[in-house]
């Protein structure tokens, strides 16, 4: 148990709470900010196609995943068989096993359905998120939850804010408003977050050269053939370092 559950009175359990949940909000912001431009972006490509309004409208809560829900009415308006179009966004999409089995830790003892709940928002910018907070090891369960779900709110509200309303107004946005580079921004910030040691840029560098060289595959599989690249690269790099430090501490 942390050293904050066992000096906090039970009375303060709810400003405390309350605190938590705004840190997750303040930690995020940037990375919802960053998102909303995507978000337009990709609602305004729905409104641009054949997609009837409800289900666009629906795509940004049950897909939450912008490459994932961008395929997904490219493929449908294009006349795309159904079963090709689900198996392209979970090919897309399966990076996020890997992000949930990393989580998966933090949340052991609660219940199946709390768990499934928390799994629904976890996408790039809630991982790299609320990671390197939970690292800190200063939250017990209870903290890590409410700081989970302080960052997990802000980000659902600017993304599926952004998307609906572009939806909506999509098709009278003008060309000036630049969406078309909304994209490459919004990755391009997660990119610097994420990168801060010589294993996560190895790891960049390594699945960005698949994704690269993998590009032709089908059913968009290059996000998870780079994905799986760039973790077994980060792998073998630290099994390297790991091999130097035992030898330097044997030959001490």
């Amino acid at each position: 148990m942390s050293a904050f559950t066992a000096t906090t009175p039970a009375r303060d359990s709810a400003p405390a709470s309350t605190s938590l949940f705004l840190e997750g909000v303040r930690a995020i912001t940037p990375m919802a900010v960053s998102v909303i431009p995507f978000g337009l972006a990709i609602g305004a490509a729905a409104a641009a196609s054949n997609t009837p309004t409800l289900p666009a409208l629906a795509s940004a809560p049950l897909i939450l995943a912008g490459a994932a829900q961008l395929s997904t009415i490219q493929l449908l308006d294009a006349g795309v068989a159904p079963l090709v179009v689900i198996a392209s966004a979970l090919m897309i999409n399966a990076r996020i096993l890997l992000y949930s089995a990393s989580l998966a830790p933090w949340f052991r003892g609660e219940s199946l359905g709390r768990r499934l709940l928390l799994a629904l928002p976890v996408i790039d910018q809630l991982h790299f998120t609320v990671q390197p907070r939970f690292e800190r090891g200063d939250l017990d369960r209870s903290g890590r939850i409410t700081f989970y779900v302080g960052a997990a709110t802000c980000l659902l509200i600017a993304w599926i804010t952004s998307n609906s309303l572009a939806v909506l107004v999509g098709a009278q946005l003008p060309e000036s408003a630049g969406l078309h580079v909304a994209a490459p921004v919004a990755l391009a910030g997660l990119l610097a977050r994420s990168i801060d040691g010589r294993r996560a840029t190895t790891v960049a560098i390594t699945a960005a050269i698949f994704s690269v060289v993998a590009v032709g595959l089908p059913f968009h599989s290059v996000v998870l053939v780079a994905s799986l690249a760039g973790i077994a690269a980060g792998t073998a790099l630290s099994a390297v370092e790991r091999r130097r430090t035992d030898v330097g501490e044997e030959r001490s």
